[in-house]
């Protein structure tokens, strides 16, 4: 399964549970295909689904009504990779575990990356970035 398929399964099981929620607060998800999206990979689609709700939950409380969540899916290695950006107002490095469970994912077997700039350091571009590769 390529990371694009991978990509369409998992989000069509999260999806329906947070269409909703997006929509109330007038998000919308932007998708972009990164490096390695057309190549086979390997990922426990459980996980993948499990770790996607999780971060979208997270994204979309975050960023700021009205605007969108960047992902970008391709791979790393042959395993799955999945970058969420939002558009919130930044945070401080201890409140990634809180808001994104960086802890919890690691937890769940996943590598996972995150980066901030906050609004009052970055105006223009404010908000998260989490970059998560499945091993």
């Amino acid at each position: 399964m390529t990371a694009n398929e991978l990509y369409e399964e998992c989000f069509a099981r999260v999806w329906p549970k947070l269409k909703l929620l997006f929509a109330e607060k007038e998000v919308v998800i932007n998708l972009d295909f990164g490096k390695g999206h057309d190549l086979d990979v390997e990922a426990d689609l459980a996980l993948v689904r499990r770790v996607m709700e999780i971060v979208f939950k997270s994204a979309l409380t975050q960023t700021l009504r009205g605007t969108e969540i960047k992902l970008v899916v391709g791979s790393i290695d042959s395993n799955f990779a999945l970058s969420i950006r939002d558009h919130g107002p930044g945070m401080e490095e201890h409140q990634y575990d809180e808001l994104y469970s960086a802890q919890k994912l690691r937890e769940l077997g996943v590598s996972c990356k995150l980066k901030s700039n906050k609004f009052s350091d970055f105006p223009q571009d404010h908000g998260t970035s989490v970059r998560i590769v499945f091993n």
